[in-house]
């Protein structure tokens, strides 16, 4: 809460003994991966200031994602543009007249850095990327972090919320997946199915196309599942692994986010590798099989539910990156190239159906 004491604005702490928080923002521009984990704080702050109206800021391509939140009384999507500075300037300007109470900054980005600079009567609290843990991980290879690291939990442990072990929370209504079920009818996809993400940002966490061949006739031979392939119009590795193979349907570039959303929730399993889709299957209730490869756990590279199974080579160079980014330095990518079609065909098949 903004004070006012001799005309210079101060601030407040906020806590029990203080009156509580009546509208908090919380900033988070992408991308979907980092904005599902982000949900947790969405959950911690309503469970402790339930009448607190929560906004949340992000990109407008990913604002769908955040769509039937319980939680959220608003989200604000921003579009980029070839004028950025004066859309950023115009965006604080707005944000200024909500009169927030507290603004969590989970991105640290150059945009929120400015809109900060903007914003100056607000109180901000921000999540710090932790570079030089990262610089001593990737390139000296000693894991400061440790195996429980979660940069959200710790947030807000900081920020003395309570709850822990909160999960990503992802919603999507019974009408959408009741108009995603008739289109999957038209495409001969069977009640019971396994999608499948293969593609990612970077193609140094894609698993081989022949690999995920090879798999698919597993799964069509002795399970006889429809195969749902999900991707980008220029995801070319979907065409790649379900040309020719009866029961795989592939529906890249297809379907909008809210309707890959949909078609996940209703699947039986998903499989892929650390991408911002898979991570929001697992949100949606669908357990995952996640084959890791140059990403590690304390970049979000990990599964949270019961039921889902994480697959990864223990390499000493791993992880190398935080996106999967980096050059791999060998000739062959061997934390992907190692892990066989039985490593991942055995816990799939081995996994619980639902959660």
């Amino acid at each position: 809460m903004r004070l006012e004491t001799s005309g210079i604005p101060t601030y407040s702490t906020i806590s029990e003994s203080s009156s509580y928080p009546s509208k908090i923002l919380l900033i988070r521009f992408s991308s979907i991966g980092d904005i599902v984990f982000a949900t947790i704080a969405i959950e911690a702050i309503s469970r402790k200031y339930p009448e607190c109206h929560i906004h949340f800021l992000t990109l407008d391509k990913f604002s769908s994602l955040l769509e039937n939140q319980p939680h959220l009384s608003r989200v604000i999507p921003f579009r980029t543009g070839s004028n950025e500075r004066k859309l950023l300037k115009s965006l604080a300007s707005s944000l200024e007249l909500e009169s927030y109470d507290l603004v969590y900054d989970l991105h640290d980005s150059l945009r929120s850095k400015y809109l900060k600079t903007v914003m100056k009567n607000t109180r901000w609290k921000v999540l710090r990327k932790l570079r030089i843990k990262r610089f001593v991980q990737f390139y000296i290879h000693i894991d400061l972090f440790g195996a429980d690291y979660d940069p959200i939990q710790l947030f807000l442990k900081n920020e003395n919320y309570s709850e822990q072990d909160l999960l990503p929370v992802l919603k999507v209504s019974s009408e959408e997946k009741f108009r995603v079920r008739k289109f999957l009818n038209q495409k001969v996809v069977d009640e019971k199915f396994i999608v499948v993400i293969p593609s990612a940002a970077w193609s140094n966490k894609i698993w081989p196309a022949g690999n995920y061949r090879n798999l698919f006739k597993e799964i069509t031979q002795r399970n006889g599942n429809s195969i749902v392939v999900l991707g980008g119009s220029k995801d070319t590795i979907c065409s790649d692994i379900s040309e020719g193979i009866e029961g795989v349907i592939n529906l890249q570039g297809e379907t909008n986010l809210r309707e890959a959303m949909a078609i996940l929730s209703l699947a039986e399993k998903a499989i892929g590798s650390d991408t911002g889709l898979l991570h929001a299957a697992e949100a949606l209730g669908t357990p995952i099989v996640l084959i890791s490869g140059p990403t590690g756990n304390s970049t979000g590279c990990k599964v949270r539910k019961s039921g889902s199974v994480l697959i990864r080579k223990k390499l000493w160079c791993q992880p190398c990156s935080k996106s999967g980014s980096r050059p791999c330095f060998r000739s062959d990518r061997y934390c992907m190239t190692t892990i066989s079609v039985d490593n991942v065909w055995q816990p799939l098949n081995d996994m619980s159906v639902r959660m």
